[in-house]
């Protein structure tokens, strides 16, 4: 597929090059949206913490030793903090960054083995793939994981093709990052995807070569950062208390529990709940609207592989399947686990498109799209005028722009099905525009947490700060001052203090008759996913609870 014959004209070339512009704004549009789950505000803290301390070596909670996640992304939003100062914007920077590293090498794994039009396929796919925009806004390890694990899988095969010292080096490095990153369970779809590869295509030898030896001795070596400060952190002290327990060896947590305790739910983190179909349905909506496409092409993928028909490559398959698995049969199962294999199944997917141009007609593909269009959209619409429809003013300009792209591809794309491909493609983007300018905005509005903080940044800058229950992170996060913990009685002593209360800490100081006085309120949604009476804008209200800032005394000023 790598013949002249398949290259694109530049005539050809100038519509995937509009939408994958379009597709790299809509992923970078929400790194300036604050925070409306609690992970990333907790993440911020973290590397907040080791930026304004310099302490790199221990992560650290509200001065208590956190044990829970590998210490990666916590170093690079932390340098992010150092460069460029503390705030969203800084804190999600080099997670897109990472993310968009995924993009490159995926474009160049895929170039690897296919032509150039599959290749763009590819990470367009990526790039509109429904849970990756949502994780490029609320943002988490994924993106780190995803450009890590790309550029090692990458550098890895240029090393079973040729050794070379530069590529060993950062395929090894990239490996020792990823397991910096979530642990070391990632070794195990960059393995997958290396050994596979060697396996269906019956060069067992290949695997021994000497290479690989120092492939795993420099894997180790640029893991060892991780490896060295938990034994600073935790196993030089086994009094410190973790997980409500003494004796905890952070070194023995990372390489095991952190993950492969998880996945036997065995650990200090247990979870009762898990559905080994879970993945299968949630990719219906993560990896949208190419979800149809996906399973239609893994099957056939796999059965080309039964059959015995030599394919370009098991890299993606060998890469993707097996993790995919894993992570069915884990009780912990979170939506946006499977992000990090979405390079491989873009891939998978693309070669299915490629072929579907290349004869010209495919009933399934033309079907399953239209319809996966017409869904978005008409969900889209629905969504708006029940969520938000006083928001027409940006809804309305939303619509006229995806009818224009709509127009200029129908005008400009070699073939229909191109032209399918390519609205799909803008149609997710579409509505991604719309959670990013509509939606989030939205839910913001109702997250007390953010907008207490900015009312004490405003009219209260340098005033004392107490917080009485465990309100979300962002409001720690974004409150200027130094933010203190302590319950309600102790809070009392402080006169002239800001304190943060909930609704039923104001009903028992009311019904203690206990002198305060009320600054401000502020309406917050609980919940981190949206649920139905709270999208239905009529019965909003009944949803949500309250936050309060008050003095406890009836003559503070």
């Amino acid at each position: 597929m790598n013949s002249s014959a398949s290259a694109l004209s530049p005539a050809q070339k100038r519509p995937y090059i509009v939408v994958l512009v379009l597709a790299i704004l809509v992923n970078i549009a929400g790194i300036g949206i604050k925070y409306f789950t609690d992970d990333p505000s907790l993440y911020s803290m973290l590397a907040r913490t080791m930026a304004q301390t310099n302490n790199f070596t221990d992560i650290i909670y509200h001065g208590k030793d956190w044990l829970d996640k590998p210490h990666f992304p916590f170093w690079m939003a932390a340098l992010s903090f150092k460069v460029f100062g503390i705030g969203t914007i800084a804190y999600k920077l080099p997670a897109l960054l990472f993310f968009l590293m995924s993009v490159l090498y995926t474009y160049k794994l895929a170039r690897k083995f296919y032509d150039l039009e599959t290749s763009l396929i590819a990470i367009l796919i990526l790039l509109t793939a429904q849970h990756v925009l949502m994780s490029n806004t609320d943002v988490r390890a994924e993106p780190y994981i995803m450009g890590l694990l790309m550029g090692a899988v990458y550098h890895f095969y240029k090393v079973k093709e040729r050794f070379s010292f530069i590529d060993i080096l950062l395929a090894s490095l990239f490996t020792g990052c990823a397991v910096m990153t979530k642990g070391i369970y990632l070794l195990i779809p960059i393995g997958a995807a290396i050994i596979g590869d060697y396996l269906f295509k019956k060069d067992l030898k290949s695997l021994f070569h000497w290479k690989w030896l120092l492939a795993f001795i420099l894997v180790c070596v640029f893991t060892l950062p991780e490896i060295y400060t938990l034994y600073i952190q935790f196993d030089l002290h086994p009094e410190k208390v973790v997980f409500g327990k003494t004796g905890i060896s952070g070194i023995h947590w990372f390489l095991w529990d952190s993950q492969f305790g998880r996945f036997n739910n065995n650990s200090f983190i247990r979870n009762t709940h898990g559905s080994i179909f879970f993945f299968l349905h949630t990719l219906l909506w993560a990896f949208a609207p190419w979800m149809l496409l996906f399973y239609y092409a893994l099957i056939r993928h796999i059965g080309k592989m039964i059959k015995g028909v030599k394919l370009p490559e098991y890299i993606t398959i060998s890469g993707s399947v097996i993790m995919l698995l894993i992570f069915s049969v884990s009780k912990f199962q979170l939506p946006f686990y499977t992000n990090i294999l979405f390079p491989f199944f873009a891939i998978i997917t693309a070669g299915f498109v490629r072929e579907v141009f290349s004869s010209n007609k495919n009933l399934f593909f033309t079907i399953a799209q239209y319809s996966v269009v017409g869904l978005l959209i008409i969900a889209v619409v629905a969504l708006h005028f029940v969520f938000a429809p006083e928001r027409l003013n940006v809804f309305l300009p939303l619509c006229i722009l995806l009818t224009g792209v709509g127009l200029y591809l129908y005008k400009n794309t070699a073939s229909r099905q191109r032209t399918l491909f390519l609205l799909t493609c803008c149609t997710g983007l579409w509505v991604n525009a719309y959670l990013m300018s509509v939606v989030y905005p939205t839910l913001l509005i109702y997250k007390g947490d953010v907008h207490a903080a900015e009312y004490i940044n405003e009219y209260h800058p340098g005033v004392e700060v107490i917080a009485t229950f465990n309100v979300p992170n962002a409001f720690e996060f974004y409150t200027h001052q130094p933010v203190t913990f302590m319950g309600l009685d102790d809070a009392a002593k402080h006169p002239n203090a800001l304190i943060l209360i909930n609704d039923d800490q104001k009903a028992q100081l009311q019904k203690s008759n206990t002198p305060f006085k009320l600054v401000s309120t502020f309406d917050n949604y609980p919940n981190e996913n949206m649920t139905l009476p709270f999208i239905i804008k009529a019965k909003r209200m009944i949803t949500l609870n309250h936050f309060f800032l008050v003095r406890m005394s009836s003559t503070a000023k």
